[in-house]
């Protein structure tokens, strides 16, 4: 395969920048700006003096934008690949999913300016009459995590874009180059450069400075908990609308097919070296086909193919951040202290952590939980905890907070979903697993509920509602 070239440094406010390498070569890759306060203050400043758009051209800039990403795909997949570390199939079936997401909002872009309602009957009083528009909310700033570096802020970034607010958007400090070239594709494909600014940074400061800044008008933010919780503390009374990080669970009935619900497991949780949302990072196995799933797992798990990213077969690429690989020796170290038993994994080349498997994991450690939620861990690390009375006493265990999908293999589906009801988690499967494409959607209530919100929801929730009524007479 070709070797990339450098997409060269952003415009540099400061003459301080940041360099991005690879996880797995450490090669650099690029430079970008460390935007300090003062940068980010003139750059929303900036952005602030220009005015919102109401023109529907919109769907014009996302349809040229979605033809020259499949004309760059490989360009992208290479990129992304080489800057976060998965390895380059999944690298390619991201640039495809966000390609789609360009051709869903081009019909949402289309409607920029033309969102009007009939005004609502109750607000009808006597002879008034009037309607509702949908309208920008304004200045809306996007924090972004390093785990799909293309296609969450462009999930983010089109919303806002198609509901004609100006972004301010910030990826992680980790993968800021495929940030930027989304955001050159867009202005290539005639986007303003008055519509969007990228600001990268760390978030300590970079994203501090945004959140505090008084012509902010909403923060989106997708990531872990940490980042939520952080972003909350550094901000004021401006709205907040996140979707943070989970995990889910998984449980072996004594019946189950064991062949298939190794695979689905397998596939699952070591896809992106286990760094995706709603991964099964804790499996409960019902004692009598304890050995049995074991075995099958480790064999599945030590035929997965460690290494290069860009190495044709590879499954296991490099953690984005090294702090992960800490992360996971940390946890393996903690939990063999406790008397849990190393079936397969643990060794490091760099930042590459072969796929760890700990059995006889006893529930709620503390290494696993801390009194409130069950711990992400984002990194190829899996936990197996035998329950000697089965999977009856499986829902005591969990927790909704954290853990918001659990999956069921078991043969008989009466018994399967008895358990189901019995557990106190928001989605069950039985028989399969979901993957991050499902993704989780939390509603108004606080609830939440497997499936993609459709575009319209997505741009409606970085959108205000205004009442126009008229009085006569």
């Amino acid at each position: 395969m070709s070797e990339l070239p450098s997409p060269g440094p952003l415009p540099d406010p400061s003459g301080d920048v940041i360099e991005v390498r690879s996880p797995w070569s450490g090669a650099l890759l690029g430079t970008v700006p460390n935007f300090d306060e003062v940068a980010v203050d003139r750059a929303i400043r900036k952005l602030a003096a220009y005015p919102e758009w109401t023109d529907s051209g919109m769907d014009t800039v996302l349809s040229r934008a979605a033809e020259v990403l499949s004309t760059r795909g490989l360009e992208l997949s290479t990129l992304i690949s080489q800057e976060q570390g998965k390895p380059i199939h999944e690298a390619r079936d991201e640039v495809s999913l966000t390609i789609g997401l360009f051709e869903s909002f081009c019909r949402a872009g289309y409607r920029l300016g033309q969102q009007f309602q009939p005004l609502a009957v109750e607000a009808r009083i006597g002879a008034r009459f009037g309607f509702t528009r949908q309208r920008p909310v304004g200045i809306n700033a996007i924090f972004t995590p390093n785990t799909f570096p293309l296609l969450i802020p462009a999930k983010l970034l089109l919303a806002s874009l198609a509901a004609g607010d100006r972004v301010v958007l910030k990826p992680a400090s980790a993968t800021p180059l495929s940030a930027k070239m989304l955001v050159d594709i867009l202005v290539e494909s005639g986007l303003s450069l008055h519509g969007v600014e990228l600001l990268t940074g760390p978030g300590g400061t970079t994203g501090q400075a945004i959140c505090q800044h008084p012509l902010v008008d909403q923060v989106s933010c997708q990531g872990s908990l940490e980042t939520f919780t952080a972003l909350r503390r550094s901000m004021g009374p401006i709205p907040l609308r996140s979707t943070h990080g989970a995990t889910a669970v998984c449980a072996i009935a004594a019946d189950a097919d064991l062949d298939r619900a190794v695979a689905d497991l397998v596939h699952q949780r070591f896809e992106n070296a286990g760094q995706t949302a709603i991964s099964t990072c804790s499996v409960f196995v019902e004692a009598s086909i304890a050995q049995g799933f074991l075995e099958r797992l480790a064999a599945a798990i030590r035929s997965l193919q460690v290494g290069d990213p860009l190495a044709p077969g590879t499954r296991i690429g490099p953690l984005a951040e090294r702090s992960r690989v800490s992360e996971c020796l940390g946890l393996l170290q903690s939990l063999s202290a406790s008397g849990a038993r190393l079936i397969t994994g643990g060794s490091c080349l760099g930042s590459v952590v072969a796929p760890i498997v700990m059995a006889d994991v006893p529930p709620r450690h503390g290494a696993l939980w801390n009194g409130q939620a069950y711990r992400e861990v984002l990194g190829p690390f899996l936990t197996v905890t035998t329950l000697p009375n089965g999977l009856d006493d499986l829902g005591p265990l969990l927790d909704r907070r954290s853990q918001l999908v659990a999956s069921i293999f078991c043969r008989d589906l009466d018994r399967a979903t008895r358990i189901a009801t019995s557990l106190p988690v928001l989605n069950v499967h039985v028989n399969g697993i979901p993957t991050w494409r499902d993704g989780v959607v939390y509603t108004a209530d606080g609830g939440a509920r497997l499936g993609r919100r459709q575009v319209d929801e997505r741009v409606k929730e970085v959108s205000i509602v205004q009442d126009i009524v008229f009085h006569p007479g």
